[in-house]
């Protein structure tokens, strides 16, 4: 015997109510201050391609941390390749390089 569902009433409430609460917890991008800036491209200047990043990126109105290599920089499309995925360079944050956190303190 099935139960009542409380908000599946109809098929395409389920969908309706899952992309406004997708929609109401989006936020504005931050705004990323000249000392991030330099922290950032002193960074990914230079970079080992072998150490991972943790990186804190910006992505369709979320905020998400990532924990990844970087692959490839070009520098002409401003784009970063990953190894699953590709980021352009102003959707970055915040960066923090995990070979020695002590290089890059202003």
């Amino acid at each position: 015997m099935k139960k009542w569902l409380p908000f599946a009433s109809l098929i395409e409430q389920g969908k309706f109510l899952e992309q406004m609460i997708y929609q109401k917890y989006k936020v504005e991008k931050p705004l990323v201050f000249n000392e991030q800036c330099r922290k950032i491209n002193n960074i990914l200047c230079n970079y080992d391609y072998k150490t991972p990043l943790e990186l804190k990126i910006y992505y369709d109105g979320y905020i998400y941390q990532i924990k990844d290599t970087i692959v490839y920089i070009d520098i002409k499309k401003k784009i970063a390749y990953f190894n699953e995925f590709y980021l352009p360079l102003r959707n970055i944050i915040d960066i923090e390089d995990q070979s020695n956190p002590f290089d890059f303190v202003c």
